[in-house]
């Protein structure tokens, strides 16, 4: 949504007239396109609450509004960024007072460090109690709830505090949404239980910045590609616009340029590009890394949509003679003053455009100007060298389990990684894109246990997409408990069940070579995951070391009656599938 569709939409909901602050508030939820808010009720939003229906399958609101889904707050905070990462849609998120706030902005967290727009609504305590020792005192004499978000989310928390400002605050909100930025919404009972003043019409706005030069940018780049290698980074950014995968192919045969790309800036490429080398640093292939490790001031570095986070270059400058950069995000996340100049080594230009638009001017213009640069040969089959040690006795090979799964996905797959081996393990196996489906972890908060959220999410969304997720022994103990709510959204969740804290466990040795098991506190007592699922309300199955009853697990599940499927599947802490750089920078 541009500025200017902002201001017309700010126009429309203001000629509403007079109604509550918190009729306000849902027109604005249902303006932004949000059907559905995920949390849980208490004393701090029962009042807002009461204006929404519940949530139910195959349901619709009688009056058109968002309905609630009833989740717990530390799921319910990821809820909308797997809606977002489905289908590109704004989600919001619900929670009353105190610990309750705090859970719900465990999410929070990720939709800053990954650029998502989604809303979180949290109350406060009335102004007139401050002084008088309220439950949940969310005032500076208490948890100071508001100071917190903003010390988090700077410009991106409005107190609804005032019927007067009320829906200027709100047209202001929606203005951050458009530019890929989370917000929070706090209520303040007493001004939105009374009429907001409505907002004046406002006249469409320009846009401040002027259209980004985006042919001076390509025609900048293929000049200095002459007589030189070009790399090109994908980023996650990618994953946002349909056709990415198409033109990122296009873009590398045109110039026969290597390309690698991040944990989920593989959802910008396609399986059958030619020049894909695969994924770079924590779960990377063996090329891909080799292929970064070479770059230097020779060469000429083309990054599309990517931050150089620790999981994409741990720590590490672009190390390119010329680093040309395009993102969508205007002062996106790990941008200082709306630029990424300061993480290069060498000559720097970043052109903040649509990434479609920039593919396409790069595409036309090199199609034009064909520039004499140094090809570099296809990539291999195989992306990696290092061949992995068989599991121990009674495991599961999970290598096998995800080459296996990777040959089976239907088309319209969502998935998602939670913080544990999986988001290491899977890239370096699987190697490439699957052409059915897209894989999401939203690692740069590294929340444990966000993945039941992500899935609701994206079910929620999108309730025809076959929704899969990977989660840890020690990332299932901080969701279980939402697992009754989940149950009848029709969700295939994997738990990989090793009775450790598996990427602290592998990581150990690097970080404190010979340090004594005792003293690594990585150890889980071991649950029955299987049999809690089954008393949450879903199917679960347990997988046999030789993987002998997967395919009948997959298709009893895709075949199935809208269950969600819980899977357990025995793995071995021990097993080194994918690299973890990280565990050199600790």
């Amino acid at each position: 949504m541009s500025r200017a569709d902002g201001a017309v939409l700010a126009e429309r909901v203001g000629r509403a007239g007079a109604r509550t602050g918190y009729q306000a508030v849902l027109d604005w939820l249902n303006a932004w396109g949000i059907e559905t808010v995920s949390g849980v009720t208490g004393g701090g939003v029962i009042h807002f609450l009461s204006h929404m229906e519940a949530w139910d399958a195959g349901g619709v609101a009688a009056g058109g509004g968002p309905r609630l889904f009833n989740l717990g707050e530390y799921s319910a905070g990821f809820v909308p960024l797997g809606g977002f990462l489905a289908t590109g849609k704004v989600g919001a998120c619900v929670a009353t007072t105190g610990a309750a706030t705090k859970l719900l902005a465990c999410g929070l967290s990720d939709a800053k460090m990954h650029d998502i727009p989604a809303v979180y609504i949290v109350p406060v305590s009335a102004r007139r109690n401050e002084a008088l020792c309220p439950l949940q005192d969310s005032s500076s004499r208490g948890n100071n709830a508001v100071a917190a978000l903003e010390a988090e989310l700077p410009g991106g928390v409005f107190v609804l505090d005032d019927p007067v400002s009320v829906e200027w605050r709100l047209s202001e909100a929606g203005r951050r949404l458009a530019r890929s930025k989370p917000v929070v919404l706090v209520l303040e009972h007493g001004a939105l239980a009374r009429p907001a003043v409505p907002l004046a019409p406002q006249p469409a706005e320009a846009d401040d910045d002027p259209e980004a030069d985006v042919d001076g940018f390509a025609a900048r780049f293929v000049r200095a590609c002459e007589g030189r290698r070009v790399v090109i980074l994908a980023g996650e950014e990618l994953a946002r616009f349909e056709g990415s995968g198409a033109a990122t192919t296009r873009l590398c045969e045109l110039l026969g340029a290597p390309m690698v790309w991040s944990l989920n800036g593989a959802n910008g490429t396609e399986r059958g590009n030619p020049y894909g080398f695969g994924y770079i640093s924590f779960g990377g292939n063996d090329r891909a890394l080799q292929l970064w490790r070479d770059l230097g001031p020779d060469d000429v570095l083309l990054v599309l949509g990517a931050c150089p986070d620790e999981y994409t270059v741990s720590l590490q400058d672009f190390a390119a003679g010329d680093t040309f950069l395009a993102t969508a995000l205007d002062d996106g996340y790990g941008q200082h003053g709306g630029s990424f100049r300061h993480r290069a080594r060498g000559r720097f230009e970043q052109v903040t455009a649509p990434l479609d638009r920039v593919l396409r001017g790069l595409i036309r213009m090199v199609e034009r100007r064909r520039p004499g640069n140094v090809r570099s040969a296809p990539a291999p089959a195989d992306l990696n060298v290092r061949r992995p040690e068989p599991p121990s006795p009674g495991c599961v090979d999970f290598a096998d389990l995800l080459r296996r799964l990777d040959g089976r996905w239907p088309e319209n797959t969502v998935g998602f990684d939670d913080v544990c081996l999986s988001y290491k393990d899977r890239p370096f196996v699987t190697q490439r894109a699957h052409p059915n489906a897209r894989f999401f972890s939203l690692y740069r908060g590294s929340a444990m246990g966000n993945v039941l959220g992500l899935a609701c999410g994206a079910k929620l969304a999108s309730p025809r997409s076959h929704v899969v997720a990977f989660t840890g022994d020690g990332c299932f103990r901080l969701f279980a408990g939402g697992l009754g709510e989940a149950s009848g959204l029709g969700i295939l969740l994997f738990v990989l069940d090793n009775a450790s804290y598996g990427i602290v466990e592998q990581g150990v040795p690097t970080i404190i070579p010979g340090l004594d098991r005792a003293r690594r506190h990585t150890d889980l007592v071991r649950l029955d995951y299987a049999a809690m699922a089954r008393a949450c309300g879903w199917e679960a199955s347990e997988l046999t070391p030789g993987l002998e009853t997967l395919d009948a697990v997959l298709d009893a599940h895709w075949r199935g009656g809208g269950r969600s499927h819980l899977v357990r599947v025995p793995i071995d802490p021990t097993q080194l599938l994918g690299a973890n750089p990280r565990a050199h920078n600790l």
